[in-house]
C-alpha cells in the first residue's frame, strides 16, 4: 500500500512540476504617448477568455499555460490603444507593447490589436473568429488617421474595419499590408460575391 501511494504521489508532483515547466510568464508593457494620465482600462486573452482590469499604465506579468500562439487585446475609453506581440509566445519572445495614443472621436480612431508579424494566410474559420472578436481590418496609408464613413458602415455591416497607418511605407509593411488586404478579399468574394467591394469608394490598396 505503501508503495503504491508513493507512486501515486511521485505522479502527481511529476504533473505538476511538468505542467509548470510548459507555463509562460509574458510581460505587458505600456507606452504612453500622450500627456494624458491614464485611469482605467482592459487587457484580454482572448483565447482564454480572460479579463483583467487595469488601473495604471504600469507594467505587469501574465501566465500563460504553454508556449503558442495567443490573441490580446487592450480597450481604454480616453485613449485609442495599438497591442503588439510575437505570433508565436515562448520564452524568449514573450513581450506584449501596448501604445496609448490620442483619442479624437470615435469616428476616426479606434482600439486596434494585431501582431508584430501581421499573420495573412489565415483560414476562412480563423478570419470568422478574428471577425467576432472586431480582430480583423482593411489597411491603409495615408496623412491622417480620418476613417472614411463608408468605412464605419462597412464595419457595423461585415464586422471588418479599417487601419490607418502612417503615410511613409517601408517595402515589407507595404508588402503585409497589401497581403492582408487580399486575403480579407478573397474571403468576402467567397462569402458575399463581388458586390461589397461597390460599397467602398476608397478602396484597399493591394487588391488584385
Amino acid at each position: 500500500m505503501k508503495n503504491i501511494l508513493f507512486s501515486l504521489f511521485l505522479v502527481l508532483a511529476v504533473s505538476v512540476v511538468s505542467a509548470t515547466e510548459k507555463e509562460i510568464i509574458a510581460e505587458v508593457v505600456f507606452e504612453n504617448l500622450t500627456d494624458k494620465e491614464f485611469t482605467s482600462g482592459e487587457f484580454r486573452i482572448i483565447d482564454l477568455n480572460q479579463k483583467i482590469e487595469i488601473t495604471k499604465a504600469e507594467n505587469f506579468k501574465i501566465t500563460l499555460p504553454h508556449k503558442g500562439k495567443y490573441q490580446f487585446s487592450f480597450v481604454a475609453d480616453d485613449f485609442t490603444a495599438y497591442t503588439f506581440y510575437p505570433v508565436r509566445i515562448n520564452k524568449r519572445k514573450n513581450s506584449i507593447t501596448i501604445q496609448l495614443v490620442e483619442k479624437y472621436d470615435s469616428k476616426s480612431v479606434g482600439n486596434y490589436s494585431f501582431p508584430m508579424n501581421l499573420e495573412t494566410d489565415l483560414s476562412d474559420d480563423q478570419i470568422e473568429e478574428r471577425i467576432s472578436d472586431e480582430q480583423i481590418n482593411f489597411i491603409m496609408h495615408g496623412i491622417d488617421a480620418t476613417i472614411p464613413e463608408e468605412y464605419i458602415a462597412f464595419k457595423e455591416k461585415y464586422g471588418i474595419g479599417l487601419i490607418k497607418e502612417n503615410c511613409l511605407v517601408d517595402p515589407l509593411s507595404f508588402k503585409k499590408a497589401t497581403e492582408n488586404n487580399q486575403m480579407i478579399f478573397d474571403f468576402l468574394n467567397k462569402k458575399y460575391g463581388s458586390n461589397w467591394i461597390n460599397e467602398l469608394k476608397a478602396k484597399p490598396f493591394g487588391l488584385k
